[in-house]
């Protein structure tokens, strides 16, 4: 457990960049423990009202409109919100005058007296840390169970109300981890590894070495609980002395891979699939033992990959002791109607016999992969037969889009291609895809819906960010629906339904 010196920033300067939600906590914190703080961001004054309104009553000196080198003359520490990259010039020469650099998730859990889950990975984190969260309530082993970080609650808000007797299950992005030097959660969590956010990053390796900070800080003390079924995930083992757990999905296991996976490699927990005579189970290992939690069939959120969240979240609370029993119950009660699981694979409406799937939240190739992979398992459909109107593209991070070219050339109808920055997907998919360009949502939607049959599937997954049309993934969903919404059904009103999501 660690024990925080709560007193170590009093007195010192420092210096917040972005004034977004996490820059706000962070700056409400440092100053709560007695910081002199400054905060500065490239928006001018009039464009951050909310941000202001909520310092006015500190004593804060604000720089807006750029970062001028005024804002770091008299700092004594650099505090990063997580949209601000490492390599702008203000940092650069921060950097060379010797002054420390750390991010908002760095300071925050150097405050936090309550144990941390920390979770990342290309996708699936928010849902895997939704569930991890559920299901450590469901143990009544702490006083309070917190979800914080990149879900959209800064954990430095959250911080000054949590004792040791609490726990934060945390979110964490690759920009929150490249700016942090000592983080070090009593349980790390990594899900998946895929090509990713090479705007921000630049290469593979250095998206990588982002991520794995989240566990080579971490002790035989700790935790950490690794995707067994992803080479470059189960490769953290290499840097970390952290005690491992491994989940896995991959049915073609033999009980030896089990064993070797779980026992020898691993620290004797961990949590698989198994297919038995009545049905595919989830099942935990602990001192020995297999117990099942559940059959995947009663799990309330459908596709491969949810799957995958539920084996990691499964193996969080075997860890932390969690009765088999209370994780059933926590898995198959769960509610995805967080706002964070907002368009992720959420089914709008069905009309006309043909689903209508918000997936805006999915930013990257793997996240389509996912997609494309629940519709095969969901489907009463023939395996191959092609029966989904795929709207793809947006703001385009360095992406590969050559993992998607075998899912859609087996279940794609139609790649409706959104918005002006679509040539690479082109490219790729010239031999294997029909393809019709569209300029705004309610073309591509209305597209799909003058040419799909009852038992096709209109999916928005875009794979790429969303920046080039809208100002994030939840209003370009929101186009989405609103255009599905305004659409009427060929037949009367009772050949519709609606449903409140997947």
């Amino acid at each position: 457990m660690k024990h925080p010196n709560l007193d170590c920033f009093s007195g010192k300067r420092i210096t917040v960049f972005g004034a977004n939600r996490s820059g706000i906590a962070i700056a409400h914190l440092l100053h709560d423990h007695g910081a002199n703080i400054s905060l500065t961001d490239t928006r001018d004054r009039d464009a951050l009202p909310a941000a202001i309104a909520q310092l006015d009553d500190f004593p804060i000196q604000f720089h807006f409109g750029g970062h001028e080198e005024s804002c770091i003359a008299y700092a004594e520490l650099i505090v990063l919100s997580p949209g601000v990259p490492l390599d702008i010039p203000i940092l650069i020469e921060a950097k060379r005058r010797n002054i420390p650099i750390l991010g908002e998730l760095e300071i925050s859990a150097s405050l936090c007296q309550a144990r941390i889950v920390a979770i990342t990975g290309t996708k699936g984190k928010s849902t895997t840390t939704l569930l991890t969260a559920a299901i450590l309530e469901a143990g009544n082993l702490f006083s309070n169970v917190v979800v914080a970080g990149n879900i959209g609650v800064a954990l430095a808000s959250k911080v000054d109300a949590l004792t040791c007797k609490d726990i934060a299950v945390v979110e964490t992005s690759s920009f929150q981890l490249e700016s942090t030097v000592s983080f070090r959660p009593d349980v790390s969590v990594v899900l998946n590894f895929s090509r990713d956010h090479l705007d921000r990053h630049g290469t593979m390796e250095a998206y990588f070495n982002a991520k794995r900070k989240i566990c080579t800080n971490q002790t035989g003390a700790e935790w950490v609980v690794l995707n067994g079924s992803d080479p470059t995930v189960k490769s953290l083992t290499q840097v970390t002395t952290a005690k491992k757990a491994y989940f896995t999905d991959n049915l073609s296991n033999t009980d030896e891979d089990w064993e070797i996976l779980y026992e020898k490699i691993g620290s004797g927990i961990g949590a698989r699939l198994r297919s038995k005579a009545n049905g595919i189970g989830i099942y935990t290992y602990k001192d020995n033992q297999e117990y099942k939690v559940c059959d995947i069939e009663d799990m309330p959120l459908a596709g491969a990959h949810n799957v995958r969240n539920v084996l990691a979240a499964v193996v969080v609370g075997t860890i932390f002791g969690v009765p088999h029993a209370s994780m059933r119950e926590a898995i198959l009660k769960f509610n995805r109607t967080h706002p964070a699981l907002e368009h992720a694979f959420e089914k709008v409406r069905t009309i006309n016999g043909v689903d209508y799937i918000n997936d805006s939240k999915a930013t990257n190739v793997i996240a389509t992969c996912a997609a494309l992979e629940s519709i095969q398992k969901t489907t009463e459909l023939g395996k191959d037969t092609k029966q989904v109107f795929l709207i793809l593209g947006g703001y385009d991070k360095g992406n590969d889009y050559k993992p998607l070219i075998e899912p859609v050339n087996t279940k794609v109808k139609s790649l409706v291609l959104l918005g002006e920055h679509t040539q690479n997907i082109q490219k790729t998919f010239i031999d294997f895809a029909d393809m019709r360009h569209t300029s705004t949502m309610e073309e591509a939607v209305k597209f799909a819906y003058t040419h799909a049959i009852p038992g096709d599937i209109v999916l928005l997954s875009p794979a790429n960010a969303s920046f080039d049309m809208y100002e994030d993934y939840k209003e370009r969903g929101e186009a989405f629906k609103n255009a599905v919404n305004l659409l009427k059904p060929y037949k009367s009103s009772d050949q519709e339904k609606s449903t409140d999501g997947t």
